[in-house]
């Protein structure tokens, strides 16, 4: 790390209030997003740093259209699924959980709401790492984390939530499918 030029003291101070500030969301409208918006969160994710600078990422973003609308009832079923089989192993509707008070209970709800309404968050985008070496690449990862992190960022500045996920996973076979998309 360095002493970055040209910083002003607010823009550093707004800096770190954005950092301290930004959370996982999973409430949300479902209004559109402005493309304007939404172009300048995706520019801010390909300017994250990555190994060797090569920025090996690429972002498919789900709006509206049919092969999208499918790509969402898949992520929404797999989400879902992944959901309960926490709800149930973690206990949340146990203990404290019983309690629709307690917050235990009331991340539970949240969680119920966003999985049951997935298809309708405004906008879904999938980051995919560009391979350099054959597999296994296990610092893969850590190219692409830099760019989601960006990406939340950028959006909470702009007003917008967004929470990461790994759900996508249980469809994977299908969504490359779907997309065609390479190993």
């Amino acid at each position: 790390a360095g002493t970055v030029v040209g910083m002003a003291a607010t823009d550093a101070q707004d800096l770190l209030e954005l950092l301290a500030t930004t959370r996982a969301v999973r409430r949300y409208r479902d209004e559109p997003i402005d493309d304007a918006d939404l172009n300048h969160m995706l520019f801010a994710a390909t300017r994250a740093p990555s190994g060797s600078n090569r920025q090996p990422f690429r972002f498919l973003v789900l709006r509206d259209d049919p092969v999208a609308l499918r790509a969402r009832e898949l992520l929404g079923g797999a989400a879902r699924a992944m959901w309960a089989a926490k709800r149930e192993a973690d206990g949340y509707d146990r203990g404290s959980g019983a309690d629709p008070d307690s917050p235990k209970a009331r991340t539970a709800a949240t969680m119920q709401h966003f999985v049951d309404h997935f298809e309708r968050i405004p906008v879904i985008v999938l980051a995919a790492a560009v391979r350099r070496r054959p597999p296994p690449e296990e610092t893969l990862g850590a190219s692409v984390y830099p760019a989601c992190q960006n990406l939340l960022l950028a959006a909470r500045a702009l007003g917008y939530g967004g929470v990461m996920m790994m759900w996508h996973a249980m469809v994977d076979a299908e969504l490359r499918g779907l997309y065609d998309i390479p190993d």
